[in-house]
């Protein structure tokens, strides 16, 4: 078996270590770097603007960089469905699927984030969200919009 090399601090992994994270490009990461560099990218991806305008006020557009996409699964679950049933019986609100959307909605929202910092956009604009309705009660979520590199206008 080969030996597997930390590519950011070269920590030699022994057989006792969790396997390390391969990285999309070259190498492998140990446990303590891939969460060092975790740490790095949700701090990245909170300077990730997200707007369904088709411009962020206060900044220009300084390269386009392409369209991003993204696309989220979710199940409602039996207990969503009987809740549901119950709130149309009475007129209600489903709450239950109000908060499922809500997290598929926030989910495909950071995977956008996420796809505009892999490529170099500190925004997203002209954001789109779609949603279908699958078999067996699942419910797709697609996100998508033009990644853009923008900086302040002084």
């Amino acid at each position: 078996m080969a030996k597997e090399i930390c590519s950011d601090c070269g920590k030699e992994r022994k057989p006792r270590d969790k396997p390390y994270t391969k990285l999309k490009v070259g190498g492998s990461v140990c446990e303590e770097c891939a969460n060092i560099r975790r740490a790095e990218n949700i701090r990245n991806l909170e300077n990730v603007i997200l707007t369904t305008t088709n411009n962020v006020d206060g900044y220009r557009v300084v390269e386009y960089i392409g369209i991003g996409s993204v696309e989220v699964v979710i199940g409602t679950g039996i207990i969503s469905e009987f809740g549901a049933s119950v709130a149309n019986v009475f007129g209600g609100r489903a709450t239950e699927f109000e908060i499922k959307l809500n997290k598929g909605k926030e989910a495909s929202l950071l995977k956008l984030k996420y796809a505009a910092f892999e490529v170099g956009g500190n925004a997203v604009i002209g954001i789109d969200l779609d949603y279908t309705e699958f078999k067996s009660n699942t419910i797709g979520i697609v996100a998508s919009g033009t990644i853009v590199k923008i900086e302040k206008i002084v």
